[in-house]
């Protein structure tokens, strides 16, 4: 499991890395964008706390996102002294074309896998339905 697991890593993020040497994104905010994504809105504290970073650096890392139009900066409507987040149409368009390409990557290393092996994965993802 250990070899497979660092075989799909390597190149699933062998890929980001391609990917981000394009959009000069860091993996912070890329983590930062599926983190609001999930959230749908999420405080500027919560994706400090998510991200184990300070309050200015994720300022400075949300400011990239605010600047390259992936998401959207805004008064918090629950607390107005604080900030809240979410994807723009750009940052929704941005995770699913990065989505698409992680899907192709791993298809592509699935087909160098012993058909059983491919067979009991998906067999384990259906049945913990994908948690």
């Amino acid at each position: 499991m250990e070899a497979f697991t660092r075989m799909m890593f390597t190149r699933i993020i062998t890929a980001l890395a391609r990917m981000l040497r394009d959009e000069a994104l860091s993996i912070g905010q890329i983590a930062a964008l599926h983190l609001v994504d999930q959230n749908v809105t999420l405080r500027m504290a919560a994706l400090a706390e998510l991200l184990g970073l300070s309050a200015s650096a994720t300022s400075r890392l949300a400011e990239g996102l605010v600047q390259r139009g992936l998401v959207a900066r805004a008064e918090d409507p629950e607390d107005r002294r604080g900030k809240a987040l979410t994807l723009t149409d750009e940052g929704r368009e941005f995770l699913a074309q990065i989505g698409d390409d992680r899907v192709e990557v791993i298809q592509t290393a699935a087909q160098q896998l012993p058909k059983t092996l491919v067979g009991a994965i998906m067999a384990a993802v259906r049945e913990h339905g994908g948690r």
